[in-house]
């Protein structure tokens, strides 16, 4: 009797455990939903490195929380080289949905047709569609340098 006894108990906390797990997934499924906006609709306005910058459209009610200083990452084209961005400035009056990203990481070869010489080592295309992505989940002044006592 029990062995019957065990073997229900050990039933009952795999089960849990299980169920723990999917719970964890989908909470941080749903957190990543709603933490890390995409934007489809970017295009790089000018490349006068380094002040490279880019223009995205995200919904009204995304670009309302969005604020000047978060960390952007931009993949340009069909090349999914990572790109690093800061947000400038969010919405206008006019566009309120729109964000300005500054580029403040190197973009290498990123942009670059293959095997094209003669272009600058910092070459995005002006006129480029972009992909934007701002993770939320990092507020901008945990992105700072560290400071000297840190280290």
């Amino acid at each position: 009797m029990s062995s019957k006894t065990s073997l229900r108990s050990g039933w009952i906390l795999v089960v849990g455990l299980i169920a723990l797990c999917v719970l964890g997934t989908w909470l941080t499924s749903r957190n990543y939903r709603t933490q890390v906006l995409t934007s489809t609709e970017a295009t790089v306005l000018q490349n006068m490195w380094p002040e490279s910058r880019i223009s995205a459209q995200f919904t009204a009610g995304e670009a309302s929380r969005m604020r000047p200083g978060m960390a952007a990452r931009i993949t340009v084209g069909n090349d999914k080289t990572l790109i690093a961005g800061r947000i400038l400035s969010v919405g206008s009056e006019t566009n309120p949905a729109s964000i300005m990203i500054s580029v403040t990481g190197d973009v290498g070869n990123a942009g670059r047709p293959a095997g094209e010489p003669g272009k600058p080592h910092h070459y995005l295309p002006a006129g480029a569609a972009c992909v934007v992505t701002v993770d939320m989940s990092i507020p901008p002044e945990m992105l700072a340098s560290p400071s000297p006592s840190a280290r």
